[in-house]
């Protein structure tokens, strides 16, 4: 599958602007929520490849609403990012695709994009 529009959710809005800039970079389209209620009007209207989503979006958490997302568009691919490591196993049996663990490098990024 290739991954042309990425769409961010994630509450701190510096890790969401180095993100869509260095997705852009690689010829990306990308947009950004900082809550889960304008994360899901985009997602519905963006219909994007790859969905990075931070587990923990000020009160709400991201895990909780991975089948939301898979239900609104089963061909996109989910990429859970927390600090919490220990909450890999949770997100991959909720549906998550992929896991990857913040502090983010481009590199994760890079190897989750190519995989």
């Amino acid at each position: 599958m290739k991954i042309d529009t990425i769409l961010i959710i994630d509450d701190e809005i510096d890790v969401c602007i180095l993100l869509r800039n260095y997705l852009m970079k690689k010829n990306k389209k990308a947009d950004f929520a900082t809550n889960l209620k304008d994360g899901v009007e985009k997602f519905i209207k963006m219909k994007p490849d790859l969905l990075i989503l931070d587990h923990n979006i000020a009160n709400e958490y991201g895990t909780e609403n991975i089948s939301t997302f898979k239900k609104l568009n089963k061909s996109s691919v989910v990429v859970i990012i927390s600090a919490a490591s220990a909450i890999r196993q949770e997100a991959l049996k909720k549906g998550a695709d992929f896991f990857i663990e913040k502090p983010l490098t481009y590199s994760s990024l890079s190897n989750t994009l190519k995989k």
